[in-house]
């Protein structure tokens, strides 16, 4: 739905930093080394638009499609736009924007999903599977991951929050790397993995 985030907006940076640190920052940051040098890209999500100088950075002359819900997000990640970066935002729900792409970038996005819509998704926005790569940077929990116990509380601590301030849909952390197995997709190489959050490269 549009403009359940706009409400937290303003705060959602410091927030990140209070509960996360600057680990959800670098691992996109990792992930943008990926991203061709041109093309077309959609920005799935994108929030406040922090990533943007960065991957302008990285590639200046890679034009964007920019999905926000949040009007207030996207008057932020306007301000965060560098000035001659080529980008178009769109103020949709993800699931109302019919244009497919190549190139789809989703940064801590599809964790909004339960697995069944994330596939929805994958089918609705790329081309055929074997031409469109996915850019994705998310949560990943298990019993192996360090300080279990802490991990998981953060993360029910996050997602009760989102719940309360945005109507976040899902109680639980989908198997965002099982959707896209089970959909043919492969990732050549772990981009960056750490046992609590990962950034691969599907396609």
């Amino acid at each position: 739905m549009l403009n359940q985030y706009n409400k937290i907006a303003y705060l959602y940076n410091s927030l990140s930093g209070i509960i996360f640190g600057k680990r959800l920052q670098q691992i996109q940051q990792g992930l943008i080394q990926y991203l061709p040098k041109e093309g077309n890209l959609l920005i799935l999500g994108g929030g406040n638009g922090k990533i943007l100088p960065l991957i302008y950075l990285h590639a200046p002359l890679l034009s964007i499609d920019y999905v926000e819900a949040s009007s207030s997000m996207i008057k932020i990640a306007k301000k965060a736009t560098p000035k001659n970066q080529k980008i178009t935002f769109h103020h949709s729900d993800v699931n109302n924007y019919e244009q497919k792409h190549k190139l789809i970038y989703a940064g801590f996005f599809l964790d909004l999903f339960n697995e069944k819509q994330i596939e929805e998704l994958i089918l609705k926005l790329g081309n055929k599977r074997s031409k469109t790569k996915w850019y994705v940077a998310d949560f990943c929990i298990n019993k192996n991951t360090s300080y279990h116990l802490i991990r998981s509380f953060q993360l029910k601590i996050t997602i009760l929050f989102f719940r309360i301030t945005t109507r976040h849909a899902i109680n639980y952390l989908p198997k965002i790397h099982l959707v896209f197995e089970k959909m043919g997709y492969k990732s050549p190489k772990n981009k960056n993995n750490t046992p609590f959050i990962f950034c691969d490269v599907f396609e």
